[in-house]
């Protein structure tokens, strides 16, 4: 697809309701380019955006880009640092001002940016990924979702994460009107799509939940919503009862899929004229699948793969995600129709094992978060030797009496799921711990029960 540029050559922008001209936005990439390149950044030589601004990450990426350098997504990642060449922060006003950094190793030819995993189920890696692949992203989700120049895309995600980038790479493919938001927040979204013309959004689950919520509540809010052609979702898993919630209360659906920074991110789509409920979508052009050995690992092959995982401390690729034969292990579970429609079942290292039977933590989820007062909820394992695994419930509620909320998940867990199934022990708090992306944060919560089951031993 061929972009519709703006004046300056660069595709129409407005960051927080506010237009960006394209000559000015034009200025900010050339003086950002030229900070880059006097800092060092270059091919082989990181330029990291190190803020969440939305207009700095644009102008960053275009930047980067425009002198060759590899583009370092700079998550947060304690233990574990990308040395840089130069990273780009904002200043007050939200504009690019460029750091230089050491002399750090050169990163491997080709690398075009690097992505930090969330690290939501496991330590944090440095996804390395080529130029080509990013090309794949943008010109293959734009074409199943049939996004073109007359689209308008709001995006209410940080840009420093693989899916908000993805959505960058779509705006730069087709040259739709991208309205990058600094965070998500209910009254402005709508706001947006009263005002704006808005035919895609973009979020993840917890979003669409507050969405709901309103809508149920709010018949404008059901109304805007469903006049959308695009309500795309991703981030984490869409559960069967947060995509009913919201068809019932809208007449819409939600469109999901399934990705993950090593391949893409996106790997398969559910678009607004190709979709089937219960799947994550149909593979993507140019994506193969397939489910391998006894566990049915999902395992993948695409122009949009990672070169490997980045060593921070030698610039060295690890590519022990990949089979001998090339295709990426993704360690996630799930069966494949002789079509391309995918269906995940769940990460590896999360399926529950109790009593000697596999369960999927959303299917213990969606029961807790039937109970009243319930905004949102996680559900973890914790190993007990050979015993399989004691199930765990972390509540999101805005209620007090969180001995009452205990009580009701208990009871909603007793309807709807079988003895073994239920959790062993339910943590109501006001807020559930995230990851920059917005998934949560099953390594703390894990850690939480962990300890708790040890104090209590």
């Amino acid at each position: 697809m061929t972009p519709r540029p703006g004046a300056a050559g660069l595709p129409r922008l407005t960051v927080d309701g506010e237009h960006v001209p394209p000559a000015h936005l034009s200025r900010l990439v050339a003086r950002t380019a030229r900070d880059l390149a006097a800092a060092g950044a270059g091919p082989g030589w990181i330029a990291a955006l190190a803020c969440d601004h939305p207009l700095t990450a644009v102008v960053t990426a275009l930047a980067a880009e425009a002198v060759g350098a590899p583009l370092l997504l700079d998550g947060a990642a304690p233990a574990r640092r990308v040395a840089a060449a130069a990273a780009v922060h904002a200043t007050a006003a939200g504009e690019p001002v460029v750091e230089a950094g050491a002399r750090p190793p050169a990163v491997p030819e080709g690398t075009a940016a690097v992505f930090w995993t969330s690290g939501s189920s496991g330590d944090p890696k440095a996804v390395a990924v080529p130029a080509a692949a990013l090309a794949h992203q943008g010109s293959a989700t734009a074409a199943r979702m049939r996004i073109t120049a007359e689209d308008r895309l709001l995006l209410p995600l940080p840009l420093r994460h693989a899916y908000g980038h993805s959505v960058l790479r779509v705006w730069r493919t087709t040259g739709a009107h991208l309205y990058a938001e600094s965070g998500f927040h209910l009254r402005g979204t709508l706001t947006r799509l009263t005002t704006e013309g808005i035919t895609s959004l973009d979020g993840v689950p917890t979003m669409y939940r507050m969405l709901a919520a309103e809508a149920a509540r709010d018949r404008e809010a059901a109304r805007l919503l469903a006049g959308l052609r695009i309500r795309g979702c991703g981030g984490d898993v869409l559960t069967p009862a947060l995509y009913d919630d919201f068809l019932a209360v809208t007449g819409a659906p939600l469109h999901d899929g399934y990705g993950l920074s090593e391949a893409g991110p996106n790997v398969a789509l559910n678009a607004p004229h190709d979709l089937r409920p219960g799947t994550v979508g149909r593979l993507l052009d140019g994506v193969r699948a397939r489910v391998a050995g006894p566990r049915h690992e999902i395992q993948i092959a695409s122009p949009g793969m990672m070169l490997g995982y980045l060593d921070p401390a030698t610039g060295a690729l690890d590519r022990g995600a990949f089979t001998a034969d090339g295709w990426l292990r993704t360690g996630d579970t799930g069966t494949l129709t002789a079509d391309g429609w995918l269906t995940v079942g769940g990460r590896l290292k999360e399926v529950l094992v109790v009593h000697g039977e596999t369960l999927a933590p959303t299917v213990v989820e969606d029961a807790v978060r039937a109970a009243d007062g319930v905004v949102d909820a996680a559900v973890v394992g914790v190993r007990r030797g050979d015993r399989g695994d004691a199930v765990w419930a972390f509540v999101e509620s805005p209620d007090t009496d969180h001995t009452a909320v205990a009580g009701r998940v208990a009871e909603a867990c007793r309807r709807r799921l079988p003895p073994h199934a239920r959790p062993r022990t339910v943590r109501v708090m006001t807020a559930l711990p995230r990851t920059g992306s917005g998934k949560h944060d099953r390594v703390r919560l894990r850690a939480w029960a962990s300890d708790a089951m040890a104090v209590a031993a």
